[in-house]
């Protein structure tokens, strides 16, 4: 367990999620579909398999998946304190927008230096995007 979630592999955690989303291998395409987890223990055993390492914050402990219809609006929110967490990270001066890594990659370019109103309002709208966008 660490402070904050890690994934060592971007592209190959987005492969096994695409996988479970629908029922297609995205490691081996004439292989068996890679069956859904039910617990965060299955979870890391699985992502283990595909070469990815996932690192849980301190204290999680319980694993939902959830699929739903295109024709369903959801609305996922974000716990309370992660929320709070980050607003604290986003306080300290010098601070830099956690983003995922994989953007500098693929965007080949650091995130600007940014005033703090900004880093805010970067994180409401990162949290509004996540909290009903549906990916596809």
């Amino acid at each position: 367990m660490g402070t904050t979630l890690k994934i060592s592999d971007d592209v190959r955690w987005g492969k096994l999620v695409k996988s479970w989303a629908t029922g297609r291998n995205y490691f081996d395409a004439a292989g068996q579909p890679i069956p859904i987890p039910r617990t965060l223990d299955e979870l890391v055993r699985t992502a283990s398999g595909v070469g990815v390492d996932i690192v849980f914050p301190d204290g999680m402990v319980g694993l939902a998946v959830i699929q739903y219809s295109p024709q369903t609006a959801v609305v996922k929110l974000p716990p309370k304190a992660m929320v709070e967490e980050t607003e604290a990270q986003l306080r300290q001066p010098g601070a830099v927008y956690p983003m995922p890594p994989f953007y500098e990659q693929f965007f080949e370019s650091p995130l600007p230096a940014m005033s703090t109103e900004d880093l805010f309002n970067l994180h409401a709208a990162r949290i509004g995007d996540y909290s009903i966008r549906n990916c596809g």
